[in-house]
């Protein structure tokens, strides 16, 4: 490294096809290699920070520096070159993977820097998404200098961050193959969001007292009953055009796709029927989902209304994870869980509904009062 010339180029701008391309060619063409390199697009803006070694060229600075220049007039980003000087890594040097999950909310980062800093622990690498109300962060920290043991590191950070509702996990062995991990959106209530559901009311003159003579959150599998005795007849094929029109939003999509590029798995658990269930598996591409059996005649292909044999059992959310780590083999203290508990719309994965077509099947006698009472509980329970 010592006989290297080394210097960094790095710079943003508007995210398009060929970036890298416009880049690298000019810098290779002068014999320049590329021998680190990090590039991210976020939200649109394309970041990248590469190293050159100019060591087998006749390139003085001046002339690269000329070359990124009219690169950047090229790609239209704004691109700068330094000097690299590097450290060599310390033999010594102790690793340690911090990840943090939670519902989302101003101060974390700020939290858990301070918090890091304040140890001698330095950060090394970050990555975090805050969408839909749901916070995650992966940290790669260096704990070589820290002045508190590795067990008093880990039981602060955790006293910490619970302080923020944040589940807090740890990786200090091999850190650079990330151990399995899944994140479970356990939802309790309905997805169908208070504007909407308020809407739904006033166009059809249904009340919150309708709502609450049926449904209850504190009674689940009454209120599931209940609304499948709504049901009882109600053509499949309405309720899958329904469903089928019910779309995420983009929050909703950029989330769950960083947190598959990130490596975790997904699983859902949800007080709606299975058949929505697994309809928002489908286009969410979610590893798992838990929702409640709803009885088909398939000569009919309408609704039964009845129970299932044995009727519903409110699940232990703690046998559900158990089921599903033990499947997919992922240590239980690698499972954080996402709760709607105390929000007023669902963390981390919402969806749209198509007020148009639900109203309009009302309007058109395709769905009865009973049946849109009983609809209403297929998303979820709705909240009083």
């Amino acid at each position: 490294m010592t006989h290297q010339r080394l210097y960094v180029v790095h710079g943003r701008g508007n995210d398009e096809v060929g970036l890298m391309g416009g880049i690298a060619g000019p810098i290779s063409k002068v014999g320049g290699n590329i021998v680190d390199l990090r590039q991210d697009v976020l939200h649109g803006l394309f970041t990248v920070l590469a190293v050159v070694d100019l060591s087998d060229t006749d390139v003085r600075i001046e002339q690269f520096t000329t070359i990124v220049e009219r690169i950047a007039e090229d790609t239209g980003l704004q691109l700068s070159v330094d000097k690299y000087n590097p450290i060599p890594r310390d033999p010594e040097k102790r690793n340690m993977l911090m990840i943090l999950v939670g519902n989302d909310r101003s101060g974390i980062i700020t939290s858990v820097a301070e918090t890091l800093g304040k140890y001698r622990i330095n950060i090394e690498s970050a990555q975090s998404i805050g969408r839909q109300d749901v916070f995650l962060t992966e940290l790669l920290t260096d704990i070589s200098h820290s002045t508190l043991p590795l067990e008093n590191i880990k039981s602060t950070l955790r006293k910490k961050m619970a302080e923020l509702n944040i589940h807090t996990l740890f990786q200090t062995e091999d850190v650079f193959n990330k151990e399995k991990r899944m994140i479970v959106f356990d939802i309790g209530a309905s997805f169908i969001e208070p504007p909407m559901r308020a809407e739904i009311l006033e166009q059809t003159g249904l009340t919150e007292a309708n709502i609450s003579e049926v449904y209850s959150i504190n009674h689940i599998a009454e209120s599931l009953k209940s609304a499948a005795a709504l049901l009882e007849g109600f053509p499949t094929e309405v309720l899958h055009k329904i469903i089928d029109r019910v779309q995420p939003t983009s929050g909703t999509l950029e989330l769950l796709q960083t947190l598959r590029v990130m490596g975790y798995r997904i699983a859902l658990v949800t007080t709606g029927f299975a058949v929505f269930g697994e309809a928002v598996r489908a286009k969410l591409g979610i590893d798992h989902v838990f929702g409640y059996p709803l009885l088909i005649d398939d000569d009919t292909r309408a609704i039964v209304g009845d129970t299932p044999a044995g009727g519903y059992v409110e699940r232990d959310l703690h046998e559900l994870i158990a089921e599903v780590t033990a499947a997919e083999e992922i240590r239980a203290d690698n499972v954080s869980v996402i709760t709607d508990e105390g929000c007023n719309c669902p963390p981390g994965i919402r969806l749209e509904f198509d007020l148009e077509r639900i109203l309009e099947y009302y309007n058109k006698k395709i769905v009865s009062r009973d049946a849109l009472l009983g609809i209403l509980g297929c998303f979820g329970i709705p909240r009083a």
